[in-house]
């Protein structure tokens, strides 16, 4: 059996792939990082539960 023509890789040339794979990796490094130092600049200061007071005498809220 003999093939006509070259053959076609259907995947990309492993170079390109750890090329995509270490750009991947960088965007997710910086993602982290910047994700920090969001953190360390601006923590996240969670609103807490506001309850009113009761004008009922020994009304308790549950």
């Amino acid at each position: 059996m003999s093939t006509i023509g070259q053959l076609t890789r259907s995947a990309p040339s492993r170079s390109a792939l750890r090329r995509k794979h270490r750009l991947m990796l960088l965007l997710a490094f910086e993602i982290l990082v910047l994700g920090f130092t969001q953190a360390m600049i601006e923590p996240v200061q969670r609103p807490g539960i506001t309850i009113e007071m009761s004008v009922t005498p020994h009304h308790v809220v549950t």
